[in-house]
């Protein structure tokens, strides 16, 4: 499950692994400058997107399935002057929140989690439930290309290797396989962390994700009657 998956060191060392990512926070941060409506970002993570659009003026809401992820943001945001914030852990395939919302978006991909039709269903009506009447759903999906390609990988190799001015260090390592009849990737992960360059924990987990072609992301947006206005990037 996802929040058994971004929990502990996963999400201690999330923003240390990303921090050379920095397109999708230009983006939703300049989509929503000036917005004036109420937002709320599915899958927040570690607030990566959603600090820097609430530090914009945005009234913008919080929720994940990992509360070890929402700890993360809570300590960012006490040094930070940012009003009005409000998180939720809860599932994205299914919660409920006191508030109908303008906007509600989804980033980096994470709509991708959910892997079966099922809870995809689930969550576009939980999204429609909570969106005024003229709000919108915003979120980019992604297909990873190069893993399709290769099908399948048996063996671990790095995809993230970042260090701490304290000398601390974590290294990502992934392997997978492709399931083409579901367009799913089953990926394997090894997650590293070392002190004074001597291993000092180990994890191993599993996370898979579905890519969705663009027409036909948007068709089963449409079949599923839930929502009327969706931005895909």
């Amino acid at each position: 499950m996802q929040d058994q998956h971004y929990r502990g060191l996963v999400a201690e060392w999330y923003d240390d692994w990303l921090k050379e990512v920095t397109a999708d926070k230009v983006f939703y941060s300049g989509f929503f400058h000036g917005f004036q409506g109420q937002v709320l970002e599915l899958a927040c993570g570690t607030g990566r997107l959603l600090i820097p659009v609430a530090e914009s003026g945005v009234t913008i809401h919080g929720l994940d399935s990992s509360q070890h992820m929402l700890d993360v943001i809570w300590r960012k945001v006490a040094d930070l002057n940012i009003e009005a914030i409000e998180l939720y852990n809860q599932p994205m395939e299914e919660f409920s929140l006191p508030t109908q919302y303008d906007a509600i978006f989804v980033g980096s991909g994470s709509f991708q989690l959910l892997t079966s039709p099922e809870s995809t269903l689930h969550s576009l009506e939980c999204i429609q439930e909570h969106l005024t009447d003229g709000g919108f759903f915003l979120t980019d999906i992604f297909i990873p290309w190069d893993d399709i390609i290769a099908q399948r990988r048996d063996s671990y190799h790095v995809t993230r290797d970042v260090g701490r001015s304290n000398g601390q260090r974590s290294i990502v390592l992934e392997r997978f396989e492709i399931d083409l009849s579901k367009q799913v990737k089953h990926g394997a992960y090894r997650y590293e962390f070392y002190k004074d360059k001597h291993l000092s924990e180990c994890i191993t987990d599993d996370l898979s994700i579905r890519w969705y072609w663009k027409d036909e992301f948007l068709n089963r947006i449409c079949r599923s009657g839930s929502i009327d206005r969706v931005v895909t990037v």
